[in-house]
């Protein structure tokens, strides 16, 4: 009985793959510069508007691009591709919610 090696059994990571990978990482920084923009201003201030439209923008554009990529690392990418698409929808997904709430709230 061998050992699995990781260098045969793990697939190598597509060009749609890192695509995913770095749309995820694309939504996590806005949902930590969101955070952060609400951290900033004080008690029983708002966002303003217009950083609440970017960051809703910018949420729906991650949510959306994540979407497309699922596509396409599902029928030419590997599951790291795949389960990066899916994260990137939900921070996505999040990111909106989170702004909208952060708006609503103060």
């Amino acid at each position: 009985m061998r050992l699995p090696s990781l260098k045969e059994d793990f697939p190598k990571p597509k060009m749609w793959d890192l695509a995913a990978v770095t749309t995820l990482a694309v939504g996590g920084a806005a949902m930590v510069a969101n955070l952060l923009a609400a951290k900033s201003t004080g008690p029983g201030s708002a966002l303003s508007s217009t950083q609440t439209s970017l960051f809703v923008t910018t949420g729906l554009a991650v949510c959306v691009g994540c979407l497309l990529l699922l596509g396409k690392t599902s029928k030419e990418g590997t599951i790291w591709g795949n389960l990066a698409a899916i994260g990137g929808m939900f921070l996505g997904v999040t990111g909106v919610l989170l702004a909208a709430a952060l708006w609503v709230a103060a």
